[in-house]
């Protein structure tokens, strides 16, 4: 029931109720030192079990929503929104590090670039910053209009 999503080693896993367990069969935890929430202990034979969740699993995502930003409270009312089952993108704590994430270069923070284009989100994940990036419009400085007097300072500095 896990599908893999080779574009960051991330792995949706939907996780469906079944009448004979209660609840999904894991737990939810923070680790200290460390951003978002992690998959604790997952219970042998158990929904989480067979749909590919295993313990130490980073979740990047419930139902399609991005856990970035959200405490541990905000993720476990997520996870409950449907009630009987739930879909989790989580990365693998080994392939955690494969995944750009933008948290981890805090020295792009001052990049004169991104400056201009608006405030820079450090919570946001690597699938969230690839879907912004895609919907920026590019800028094209010949569509810009620009008055006579402004061309005329550009070609003086020349």
């Amino acid at each position: 029931m896990s599908k893999t999503n080779n574009t960051n080693n991330a792995r949706l896993c939907h996780i469906v109720k079944w009448e004979n367990f209660d609840g999904y069969g894991f737990n939810l935890h923070a680790e200290k030192g460390k951003l978002g929430q992690y998959i604790g202990k997952v219970d042998k034979d158990s929904p989480a079990e067979a749909a590919g969740l295993r313990q130490g699993d980073r979740i990047l995502e419930v139902n399609g929503e991005s856990i970035s930003t959200k405490n541990h409270k905000q993720v476990v009312e997520a996870i409950k929104q449907l009630p009987n089952e739930t879909r989790l993108l989580v990365v693998d704590p080994e392939d955690e590090d494969d995944i750009p994430d933008i948290t981890k270069t805090p020295e792009k923070q001052n990049s004169p670039k991104e400056e201009k284009n608006g405030p820079l989100n450090l919570s946001m994940t690597a699938a969230e910053l690839r879907a912004k990036l895609a919907a920026k419009k590019k800028f094209d400085p010949k569509k810009e209009t620009m008055d006579f007097k402004k061309k005329f300072d550009i070609v003086q500095k020349l």
